[in-house]
């Protein structure tokens, strides 16, 4: 299985997420989270599941996977055997400028 890092900016992506659900529900911001990892796992299973950003007229070597709401990011590092999450945007964000 590969190992998953996460760069600064995609680590308080999902920090800021899971916080704004939890303004509201606490119970639905855990189980929000949990489903995210239940994603994750499920990349770390099949790390070429995203579609590649040129597919959204993105010129970066990197993936998008949707997840509910939200855009993951990522690269795949066969060789290394790496998955990188880049960023997680909320689907209704402009993100092609900011990846």
């Amino acid at each position: 299985m590969p190992k998953i890092s996460y760069s600064k900016k995609a680590d308080s992506d999902l920090l800021e997420m899971i916080l704004h659900i939890e303004q509201f529900s606490p119970q639905n911001a855990l189980e929000y989270l949990e489903r995210y990892e239940k994603k994750i796992l499920l990349l770390s299973l099949n790390p070429e599941m995203g579609t590649y950003c040129s597919n959204k007229n993105i010129q970066k070597n990197c993936r998008i996977l949707i997840f509910e709401s939200h855009l993951i990011i990522y690269s795949f590092d066969a060789d290394q055997n790496e998955i990188f999450i880049i960023r997680i945007f909320h689907h209704s964000v402009n993100y092609k400028g900011k990846i």
